[in-house]
Parts: C-alpha cells; structure tokens; sequence
C-alpha cells in the first residue's frame, strides 16, 4: 500500500510522465501551446488573450511572408478581430540606424554578410543590377554610365556591392563597374561587417473589449522566425 502523501503521489507522477516522454522520444513540450502576440507593438494589442494571439499568428505570417504590397489579410479569435495590411520590401541591419531600413525588391538575396556604410560611388558604364552577388542571378534593372549609387554593403570575399539609389536599393553591382565619388576617396573605409535582414512594413487593425487601435509596424527575418521590430522613438508625437 502506498503511503506518500496525495501530494508526494501527483508530483511523482507528473515527473515519471515527462520522463518518460523524453525517453521515448515523444513530443512533450510544456510551451507547445505558446504563441507569438504579434499586436503586441501596439497599446491595445498587448492585451490580447493567449487565444486571440494564435488565431492572428498564422495570419500575420502568412502577410508578411507572401501577401503583395497593399493586400489585406483579416483575422477572427474567440474575443477580438482585426486585420494586418501589409507594406513595402525593406532591408534591415545595414545602416548606421537600426530604424533605417530602405525599401528593396522582394527578390534582393541578402543571406550574405557585408561590409558596410560604405559611400558613394559613380558608375563607369552601363551596369546590369543583379538578385544577387553573382552573373547566376537574374537581372533586376540596368543603370547607366555615369549613375552615382550608395553602397550599401560590399559582399565579404566577392567583389559586388549591394547598391541604393535614391533611397530604395535596387539590387547588386559588380565592384568593377564604378568607381569613388569624386571627393570621398578618403571617406570611403567601410564599417562594421553585419548580415542584411529581410524585413516587411506593415499596417495592423484589432478590435477588443468595445475598442479599436490602428498602428504601423515592421516584421524582420531573424533565424527564421519574423520578429516585430522596436519602434522608432526619435519620431515626433503626433497629437489629435
């Protein structure tokens, strides 16, 4: 007969069920259930039930991921609703700013890590703009000789460089198709090494408890996982 206490007999229990869940390669995982609140860059958002944050989720994913500029995704939970519209393209981590982020092509190859804040440079003939750092990848556009272009990063160990133009970039240039700006020749040593990160601007709409919050956002690639960006406190307040 058993004599632990009730205690003592549940909490033995609940250990041999976890162990043997690991022993046997089963699936037990205490935060299966778990989910991302991805209204939570907004003051009514972070309130959301956890069963509200996983019917936004997957819609929120499947926006940033796949949906064109200016598509709207709606979403339904158990006590709210909303909606996620998303934006541009843009690229992450690779100016001196974390919130400057300039608008790119969706088909831009940035898993390369680069040197950057590299400057300004001229182009010295008609220059295919490439996908990625290499003739494999398609054509994106063609500048012309004489086009000035802000280096954005310099491909470590290939000589293409991730090219901006009037603040958009617009894809890569090989390094021998340019030269410096004339007058920033010295200016021009690079910075720190980083890895680009694809990143989606988005606009949200959520309704709860009687009330409604509108907010823009941004969504970057980290390992993997889209991960809602901080925002940028440096913007003037807006008030109404």
């Amino acid at each position: 007969m058993d004599k632990r206490s009730p205690t003592l007999k549940i909490a033995s229990l609940s250990l041999a069920v976890a162990l043997s869940a690991c022993q046997g390669g089963g699936n037990f995982n205490p935060l299966a259930d778990a989910s991302v609140n991805y209204a939570s860059g907004s003051a009514l958002g972070v309130q959301l039930p956890s069963k509200d944050q996983a019917a936004l989720e997957p819609v929120f994913l499947q926006a940033v991921a796949r949906g064109a500029s200016g598509e709207r995704f709606d979403w339904r939970g158990p006590d709210s609703f909303g909606w996620v519209k998303v934006r541009d393209h843009v690229v992450g981590n690779v100016k001196p700013s974390r919130h400057d982020r300039p608008v790119a092509p969706k088909e831009v190859d940035l898993s390369f890590p680069m040197e950057t804040e590299l400057g300004l440079y001229a182009l010295t003939r008609n220059s295919n703009v490439r996908a990625g750092p290499s003739t494999e990848y398609p054509v994106l556009a063609e500048l012309v000789s004489g086009d000035g272009i802000d280096g954005v990063g310099r491909v470590v160990g290939k000589p293409w460089i991730l090219a901006e133009k009037d603040g958009r970039v617009v894809g890569y240039i090989h390094e021998n198709l340019m030269v410096k700006a004339p007058g920033t020749e010295l200016l021009l040593a690079g910075g720190p090494t980083k890895t680009p990160m694809k990143c989606r601007e988005f606009e949200q709409r959520i309704s709860y408890t009687g009330r409604s919050d509108r907010w823009e956002g941004v969504a970057c690639l980290e390992d993997g996982r889209w991960v809602l960006q901080p925002e940028d406190n440096t913007k003037p307040v807006q008030l109404y």
